[in-house]
């Protein structure tokens, strides 16, 4: 039998409150599908299924989980040591690999990070911190990190917390040279790698010719009834490129017609196949349609990382924004904040400067920190008026329609100061 979210949470959490592995039955309600149709609690895949627009889960699947964890022992007698790699800062040339399961390589990703945003926080120059944030301390910790505040700012999110499902933090202990954990329980977390591993793998094989796909999602699509894998000429095989030809046409109108999205191709990857049609929220027109993944990125992505890989080209397929010469709402103070980090600079120095958004104004405009982390006592403000905002979005727009596929940066508007 199905049951919702919600109830297989409290079923999960009815069944496992005496068990030894600390657990976060919360991993059921929000479940990360974009990789494979699993959630893993332990070394325990658990199906999700959509049914009328929810996913859903079989009842027997959390019962079989939690009768599993709740029968797993630990021994505190019979501590591992846990051998922490080296942290490596990944470049986009390793994402494949750096995206791969690796519980130790989490744990030590997580103390730099911490270690990384309390240096940040202390306000001071980057130079003075840039290289002892990664310098591991009596207590195991990098950066001069406390144990209590490594807990507290992990407990913030679920993905600084949690592997598997599980609270690694609670039962890590430092024993004044080495980290351990019981070893069954590290057991444990080997088997939910190689776990996790095999469900990928099996999410990668396209479901037309069998070819494996990356690893970090690609072809993936969301549809009616869950997810589907396809690689790209097998997509392009079965769905028809979007040709623009509904630009300008309301989105109220297009949703009631006959023309699905689901008929075509992603517009913005042109990898997938649609699931939804995209339109500006300002003037009701139709962009396009998108696949689940680009229209997730389109709504909560970074700006500029949105404008940076094709997005602003999609975005003017609103006929009202094209003519114009204007972005959605989210977007205009990126390009002005991209343009402050390209044009100023602290005093005579080089070194290209951080543009936070402190304010903004009703009209348009915007009030800009900028901080050059590379000298102290290097903040100033930036107020740039409405008319200076629209001025920079328009000069973008029209740096990237003569640019055409070579899309400038938002910063990169000729012209304008």
């Amino acid at each position: 039998m199905l049951i919702s979210r919600e109830y297989a949470r409290t079923v999960f959490a009815d069944l496992t409150q005496t068990t030894m592995v600390p657990l976060d039955p919360d991993e059921l309600l929000r479940p990360d599908l974009a990789q494979h149709d699993y959630v893993l609690l332990g070394d325990v895949a658990v199906r999700c299924y959509k049914h009328k627009g929810s996913w859903r889960y079989a009842e027997r699947d959390i019962r079989r989980a939690a009768q599993a964890l709740a029968e797993l022992r630990l021994d505190f007698d019979d501590m591992a040591v846990v051998q922490l790699p080296a942290y490596h800062a990944t470049v986009e040339s390793e994402w494949e690999e750096w995206s791969r399961t690796d519980w130790r390589q989490c744990l030590m990703s997580w103390m730099c990070g911490q270690a990384r945003d309390k240096a940040l926080s202390e306000g001071r120059p980057y130079e003075e911190w840039c290289y002892s944030y990664l310098r591991i301390g009596d207590n195991g910790l990098p950066g001069g990190l406390e144990w209590e505040e490594f807990v507290a700012a992990s407990n913030r999110y679920r993905h600084t917390r949690n592997l598997g499902g599980t609270r690694v933090l609670e039962l890590l202990t430092w024993s004044g040279k080495q980290w351990l954990l019981p070893r069954a329980y590290m057991e444990l977390l080997d088997r939910w790698v190689q776990r996790e591993e095999e469900v990928i793998d099996q999410a990668r094989i396209c479901s037309s010719c069998g070819l494996k796909g990356p690893w970090w999602g690609g072809w993936r699509s969301s549809i009616s009834k869950g997810y589907v894998t396809r690689c790209p000429p097998c997509s392009g095989e079965a769905f028809r490129p979007y040709t623009s030809h509904l630009r300008g046409a309301q989105y109220e109108t297009v949703r009631r017609g006959r023309t699905r999205p689901d008929d075509y191709l992603c517009h913005l990857c042109k990898e997938r196949q649609a699931a939804v049609w995209d339109h500006c929220h300002e003037h009701g027109h139709v962009r396009g349609p998108l696949c689940g993944s680009c229209n997730n990125r389109e709504c909560k992505s970074l700006p500029y990382d949105f404008l940076q890989n094709g997005g602003t080209q999609h975005l003017l397929e609103c006929r009202g924004c094209l003519e114009q010469r204007t972005l959605p709402p989210r977007f205009r103070l990126d390009v002005v904040r991209a343009h402050l980090e390209e044009t100023e600079r602290h005093g005579r120095c080089r070194k290209q400067p951080y543009a936070d958004l402190e304010q903004q104004h009703a009209d348009g405009g915007g009030q800009f920190q900028m901080t050059c982390r590379w000298h102290s006592s290097s903040r100033w403000t930036k107020d740039v008026t409405a008319a200076e905002a629209a001025a920079l979005v328009g000069a973008y727009i029209e740096a990237a329609l003569a640019a055409g596929e070579a899309r400038p940066s938002p910063g990169a508007a000729p012209g304008v100061r």
